[in-house]
């Protein structure tokens, strides 16, 4: 304190100097709390430790000489209160503590502390927080089954915390698997392996990163059925049999005592032209035992089984799915004889049960005494009753891998059906040869490129002959010129006339206003046959040939220019004679340069033969004139 003395008289007040003085120290009052705040240990990142902070005390009485902070364990934890220990001892008011046990409730008092005494502030608790569980211990199996178990789980001997999650595992190689979790201290383990050894722990959590795991222990689970049995795999295949192998099953829950191995014909059969009816065959074992390969004998040719795998262990037994397969095709078979019977009307023929087809079906053929009845798919035939005779019928299966023929049965519609006949070996039953030749591919087009090969020959020479142009049938040939003289009684033309008889040279007369020869006579001497006279009309012109009386060996030949009526009259019904002199003058042609000027009985050698001339007269003189005509002319 400062203290002054002040002296006052009636006229005023005097004062003195300001003098100080201290009081002694007393003990400090009114120290606050200190705050507690949580702070984490950076190796772990638990928090184990406190930072605490408080303020001087509201009088402290004194100069304070140093703080002390005293800590003690809570009663929450224990029955008593611990002994306060003295942590600190500084003049700073913040202090941090560390080292603690985790989740542990401590109290903290701060002192403030002068000459005179101190000055304590109230008890502050405050606790730590979780660590991972200590002492975890092994789980306790209370009940096994093949795919759960029952476990109990024991505390841990230090919680460090509260324990807010168990964890059962199994370990395999060092794999975890997580089988259950949750808060109870019994738990049950599903989704286990039948007849599997597992090893079980626990772990205990008290936070997020507070866990810990105990030891582990062997949990061995009961045997179960088999289950997960694969289908069976196809080793070979024959048309007969077919060897199959299969795999014991993926879980076999157990130890396999067996297998076994089932067989059924299924549906739908190998495709045929004509689908048939079809059922599914009774089930069938066919292998009992502890192989794992088999193979089926004794199956029908071109059909559809079914397989299937059963294993059995102690518990029970598993089966795969059906696996299909189909065998190969064989030549048919010749079973039992067919069925032949009529009516009235009608006869008919069943042989639904007379082959074993063994393969893909290509047609059915029917013949009745040799000849072709039916060809097709059908396995029954209808033929209209005609008559009472005996038929002989036979049947033969043709499939894709060969043929098969029944017996000859002998039918009569009045008496019934007759023995069989016997069949060589080489028809009846199996022909190994495929199809016939002349139904391969190859053949259709080897001929087929023949028949176009063909045809386009034919077609070549059809049009090498409709484009040859031919000369025109009624072309006559040039005109002949003649050497006119004077005679007597009119003009004469003479020319050569070889083509009357080939041994004589004659000349041509033609005379004006004469009469026209209209007969034909006989010009050669061929088996008593003699020329006498002929008359040819052409191109208005009348050519008539006279051999005289006294010889014939000078015929002549007179040309004669007709009348108009001569005309009309000739064209109308001589026109047979105009062809026939056209033929003379053709020859003629041919031979006038060599024997226009050869001496009367000489022969010319230009004329060949005389009989194709001689037979063309007589067929000419063989028909009437007037009944002569020509279809292939429009004259």
């Amino acid at each position: 304190y400062e203290v002054r003395v002040e002296a006052c008289t009636v006229l005023g007040c005097s004062s003195s100097d300001w003098s100080s003085v201290l009081t002694l120290e007393a003990p400090p009052a009114g120290q606050p709390a200190p705050l507690l705040d949580h702070t984490s240990d950076p190796p772990t990142g638990l928090q184990r430790s406190f930072l605490l902070t408080w303020s001087p005390p509201a009088q402290s009485n004194g100069r304070i000489l140093h703080y002390e902070v005293y800590r003690r364990q809570s009663a929450l934890d224990t029955d008593k209160t611990g002994t306060a220990t003295v942590v600190y001892k500084n003049i700073s008011t913040s202090f941090k503590d560390g080292g603690l046990q985790p989740y542990t409730a401590y109290q903290y008092q701060v002192w403030a502390v002068n000459s005179a005494g101190y000055a304590s502030s109230p008890w502050v608790s405050g606790r730590t927080g979780p660590a991972p569980p200590q002492g975890v211990g092994v789980p306790v199996v209370l009940d096994v089954s093949a795919t759960s178990a029952v476990v109990g789980i024991s505390p841990p001997a230090q919680p460090n915390g509260i324990v807010s999650l168990f964890r059962v595992f199994s370990v395999d190689q060092n794999n975890r698997t997580l089988l259950s979790e949750g808060t109870s201290h019994q738990q049950t383990l599903h989704g286990l392996r039948p007849y599997t050894q597992y090893w079980v722990g626990v772990e205990a959590c008290t936070c997020y990163q507070c866990c810990s795991q105990g030891p582990v222990r062997e949990l061995h689970t009961l045997a179960a059925p088999p289950a997960d049995q694969r289908p069976p795999r196809l080793v070979t295949l024959t048309s007969r049999s077919v060897q199959v192998e299969w795999n014991e099953p993926v879980a076999p829950n157990g130890v396999i005592d067996s297998c076994e191995l089932h067989l059924r014909s299924s549906c739908p059969p190998p495709p045929q032209p004509i689908p048939s009816a079809c059922t599914e065959g009774p089930t069938e074992i066919c292998f009992f035992g502890k192989k794992w390969s088999y193979n089926v004998t004794g199956l029908q040719p071109y059909s559809t089984y079914e397989l299937s795998v059963a294993c059995f262990n102690n518990m029970g037994s598993t089966a795969s799915n059906w696996t299909a397969v189909s065998t190969l095709s064989e030549p048919p078979q010749y079973v039992s004889p067919f069925s032949v019977d009529s009516n009235l009307t009608v006869i008919w023929l069943d042989w639904t049960g007379t082959f074993s087809l063994n393969g893909y079906l290509k047609e059915y053929t029917v013949t009745e005494s040799q000849l072709r009845v039916y060809t097709g798919f059908y396995s029954y035939l209808h033929i209209p009753r005609t008559s009472q005779k005996t038929l002989s019928f036979q049947v033969t299966c043709i499939t894709a891998s060969g043929s098969a023929s029944t017996p000859t049965i002998r039918y009569s519609p009045a008496t019934g059906l007759g023995p069989l006949e016997p069949v060589d070996g080489d028809k009846q039953g199996v022909s190994i040869s495929a199809t016939p030749v002349y139904s391969e591919l190859w053949f259709i087009l080897l001929f087929a490129l023949l028949g176009l090969f063909l045809l386009a020959i034919l077609i070549g020479l059809l049009l090498k002959r409709a484009l040859r142009k031919n000369p025109s049938a009624r072309e006559r040939p040039p005109l002949v010129m003649l050497q006119k003289t004077r005679k007597a009684g009119g003009d004469m033309y003479m020319r050569p006339c070889p083509e009357l008889c080939s041994k004589h040279l004659s000349g041509s007369m033609l005379f004006l206003d004469q009469p026209t020869f209209d007969t034909v006579a006989d010009c050669v001497e061929i088996s008593n046959v003699i020329l006498k006279s002929y008359t040819v009309y052409t191109e208005g012109v009348t050519d008539t040939k006279i051999v005289g009386s006294s010889s014939r060996y000078s015929p002549m030949s007179v040309l004669r220019a007709p009348s108009q009526t001569d005309l009309t009259q000739a064209y109308s019904q001589h026109s047979l004679h105009r062809s026939v002199s056209q033929l003379i003058d053709r020859k003629s042609l041919m031979m006038e340069e060599g024997c226009w000027h050869n001496p009367l009985g000489h022969d010319s050698g230009l004329y060949v033969e005389e009989d194709e001339f001689v037979d063309a007269i007589k067929a000419i003189s063989s028909g009437k004139k007037e009944h002569t005509n020509f279809t292939d002319t429009h004259l």
